[in-house]
């Protein structure tokens, strides 16, 4: 038996994974598939069928985004580091020594160190789930968290005038000084993005802008303007 056809039993002997595991709270929360789950229905197959697979090769990005979270009233300015990863595995027949190549892709976001490894395990999942075809029913991956299960927020009323916004609305000084970091102390860049949103000081920027302009920022550093 070739590696493709017995890719193709592992594919038929395979059924739905049904998303049983719960990730985040309240409305912000999703339905996903264990990495177990997974593991349980996959490596006896492998087994059965003399596969095996291992990564051979990653591509890392990292991403670190500042939020605003409110307890008790109290408005607190935390940091998310999200950790992009792509990598490739090798699927190896141990018989014949054919071999495959297959992707898959994760995110991993922590507030600490552990956003690659949430994100190698998301990877690996994928690409033995879409691989070989291990359909969920539900498909909530297809719907941005933010949006699953979640009220609908009232319009926000266009921006008129600065001082029309709350102080909450406001960016506080630690992120007016990240824009300037993001400059690399160049003052005009800052201002040039600023003027663009109709603000001419720092204080004047909402949080709700807070990262698109921080990116317009880094954007023209990049350009060197």
């Amino acid at each position: 038996m070739s590696l493709y056809e017995k890719l193709y039993q592992v594919m038929c002997d395979t059924e739905e994974i049904k998303k049983d595991l719960v990730v985040g709270s309240g409305n912000n929360s999703y339905k996903a598939i264990g990495e177990k789950e997974v593991l349980n229905m996959i490596k006896p197959l492998f087994k059965k069928y003399k596969l095996i697979i291992f990564p051979i090769d990653g591509e890392i990005t990292e991403q670190n985004s500042i939020y605003d979270t409110t307890y008790k009233n109290e408005v607190t300015t935390k940091t998310r580091n999200v950790t992009q990863l792509k990598v490739k595995y090798k699927i190896v027949d141990i018989e014949t020594g054919e071999s495959e190549i297959i992707v898959g892709f994760g995110n991993g976001a922590d507030s600490q160190d552990k956003g690659s490894g949430k994100a190698f395990t998301y990877s690996f999942k994928v690409a033995l789930s879409k691989t070989f075809m291990l359909f969920s029913g539900e498909d909530t991956d297809n719907t941005h968290s933010d949006d699953i299960s979640t009220p609908n927020k009232p319009t926000q009323a266009p921006k008129q005038q600065a001082d029309t916004n709350t102080p909450t609305d406001l960016i506080n000084e630690a992120q007016a000084k990240r824009m300037f970091a993001i400059s690399k102390g160049n003052a005009g860049i800052v201002k040039t993005v600023l003027l663009a949103h109709k603000h001419t000081e720092s204080k004047q920027v909402l949080k709700s802008e807070y990262e698109k302009i921080c990116k317009e920022i880094e954007n023209l550093v990049k350009e060197g303007k």
